[in-house]
This record gives C-alpha cells, sequence and structure tokens, in this order.
C-alpha cells in the first residue's frame, strides 16, 4: 500500500476552502502537493493557510510540472469536462465534484473519453455517503423493509454558493435542480438500485431567479412501479436547513433525517431503531469526509470504483427529462 498519496486540486471556491481543504488536512495519508485557481489572490492564501508547496493559475502548468497520485477538480461545472480531459493525460485517478458536466452529452462524452485513457473518475454525491444513508441502504439490502415503491426525499437551503455563475445556466448548467435535487435524485436512485425510469413529470419555479429555478418539485415513475417523489428549494428554507429521505416498502418505513425505521407487524407498525442524537451538520460534514476517503482508499487500490461517470451519464439524463417536463409541462415518457 502506498504509504501517502500526493494529489493536486483545481478550484479554491467554496466548496474545497469549506469542507474539502479542512477534511483532507486530517488525513494522515494524504498530501495536497498542488493548487490551481485563475484567482491569485485567493490561491496565496490558501497555500499559505494550509502550507501547501505549490501553487498555480494555470492549469497547463499545474500538470505539465508535477505528479499526481490523484487529482481532484473543484471548479465551476461548465469547466469540467474541459479540465477532467486536460488532466486525463496526466492524471489516472480523478474526483469530480457533481455535476460532472453541465449537460448530458458532455458527461457521456467525457465517461468516453476517460474510458478510453483507462482513467478512473469518482462524482461527489456525497449524499450516499451520509452514516445513517448508508445504514438504512444495508436494511433495504436485507429486505427488511420488503419491496420498496415510494422514496421522497427534500431539502430546502440557501444555495450553495454566492458567486454569480452560480445562477447562470451557462455555467452552472440549471439552478436549484442541479444543486440539490442531483444529490438528493442519486441518493433516492441508490436506495431503489439504479431502477429503469418510466416517466417524469415535473414544475419549476423562478420566485427570486430569471435565469434558473429556485424551487422544483417532481414525480419520478420507475418500470418497477415505483415512485420518487422529490421537492428542492432554496427560498423555502429557514435559518436551519431541512433535509428528508422517506423510503416505503411493503412491509416497513426508514425515514431520514433522523433516522428512524419501522417494521409492519400484522396490523401494527413497531419502531425498530431511532438514531435521534445524531446531528443534520454532523452527518452531512461526515458524508464527505467517508466520500473522501472511499476515493483515496479506491486510489490506493483498496476499495471499488463508485458513483462512476456511467452513473453520473444516468443522472444527467434524468435531470434533462425532468427540465423537459417542466417546461413542457406535461408528463415525459422515457
Amino acid at each position: 500500500m502506498k504509504k501517502e498519496i500526493e494529489i493536486g486540486i483545481i478550484g479554491c471556491g467554496a466548496v474545497a476552502q469549506i469542507i474539502h481543504l479542512p477534511l483532507i488536512k486530517k488525513l494522515s495519508n494524504v498530501k495536497v502537493k498542488a493548487i490551481c485557481d485563475i484567482d491569485k489572490r485567493k490561491l496565496n492564501a490558501i497555500k499559505e493557510k494550509y502550507n501547501i508547496e505549490l501553487a498555480y493559475s494555470s492549469p497547463e502548468k499545474f500538470f505539465q510540472e508535477n505528479e499526481f497520485d490523484a487529482v481532484m477538480i473543484l471548479t465551476p461545472t461548465n469547466t469540467h469536462k474541459e479540465i477532467a480531459e486536460l488532466a486525463s493525460d496526466y492524471c489516472k485517478n480523478l474526483f469530480i465534484e457533481k455535476p460532472a458536466a453541465p449537460t448530458f452529452k458532455e458527461t457521456e462524452e467525457l465517461e468516453k473519453i476517460l474510458a478510453r485513457k483507462n482513467v478512473n473518475a469518482m462524482i461527489g454525491f456525497n449524499m450516499r455517503f451520509r452514516p445513517d444513508a448508508m445504514l438504512m441502504k444495508s436494511l433495504v439490502e436485507a429486505k427488511e423493509f420488503g419491496t420498496p415503491y415510494l422514496v421522497r426525499v427534500g431539502w430546502f437551503r440557501p444555495r450553495s454558493s454566492s458567486q454569480s455563475w452560480f445562477v447562470n445556466k451557462s455555467y452552472a448548467g440549471g439552478g436549484v435542480i442541479m444543486d440539490l435535487a442531483i444529490n438528493i435524485i442519486d441518493l433516492a436512485m441508490w436506495m431503489l438500485d439504479y431502477p429503469e425510469i418510466y416517466s417524469v413529470t415535473a414544475y419549476n419555479f423562478y420566485h427570486t431567479t430569471k435565469n434558473v429555478e429556485d424551487s422544483a418539485t417532481a414525480m419520478i415513475k420507475t418500470k418497477k412501479e415505483q415512485v420518487i417523489n422529490f421537492e428542492v428549494s432554496w427560498t423555502l428554507s429557514s435559518e436551519d436547513e431541512f433535509f428528508y429521505c422517506n423510503l416505503f416498502g411493503t412491509e416497513g418505513v426508514g425515514l431520514l433525517n433522523p433516522l428512524r425505521v419501522f417494521k409492519q407487524v400484522g396490523t401494527s407498525r413497531m419502531e425498530l431503531m431511532n438514531s435521534t442524537r445524531m446531528t443534520s451538520s454532523n452527518l452531512y460534514i461526515k458524508s464527505y469526509e467517508n466520500e473522501l476517503k472511499h476515493f483515496f482508499a479506491a486510489v490506493n487500490g483498496l476499495g471499488k470504483w463508485v458513483s462512476t461517470l456511467k452513473e453520473a451519464c444516468a443522472r444527467m439524463k434524468l435531470i434533462e427529462t425532468i427540465y423537459k417536463s417542466a417546461q413542457s409541462n406535461k408528463e415525459i415518457k422515457l
């Protein structure tokens, strides 16, 4: 096993500063060798704060002058594909923050390019790495809920970045759907073991934004006669964000957040688990920590690659169907 993984990070915005860099600093077997960002003032401040050896404003020099075991791409969505293609010429292990690209077409193109070059890539769908979600998934796989038939997921919180690109469709690819919904849809699809989609009926709202949606809701039907309902909003949130994922099966119910498990016994429902002591904020940070540990384990050959570009293609195809349904104001069948 390699004792220390040397990584490079491209993009030093909010997700890098608030989430990834503080968590990586705690990992004894990972070293940030170099960082890259077009904002030189921000770049130098982060270099000094985290005692990072090298800092670049040019991605080309960043790659040409270094060898990395892995590269993390944390830039705006519209740059992911271009940077990942460049990175694939120098490094065989990539982490790309979700979404992988702004469109299904670009995501599919990137998947084919990296597959041809034998490059591994993990997309940052962190919600499936929440400890409570992983426990609920294990109960689904153990058939504790019987056959799942309905998943209801929702997330209300202010947008993840205050930067202007985040509400510009040409940069972000969309609004609250690309920020929040894509992550909880991935969580719901993971819980149901990635069923094929039959149809989508969606509605988008633009109360505080013009270019992208600030709230959205949809009903997704699968070919296994299962239903996923989701609702997301940047504007309906209060001071405390609200996230939930409720799974209903023929023999029981699993509820997040907090995790509660109920089993159907005859005509009665018995509570088997109640994890109200877990705090939502801790679980959210823990999801990123688990995600990073899994990524670095895969880089070291100690774990399998999950949350792949192939899965990201399926998510983006579904996301584009959601937008199409909302635009046309009708059910879209796949």
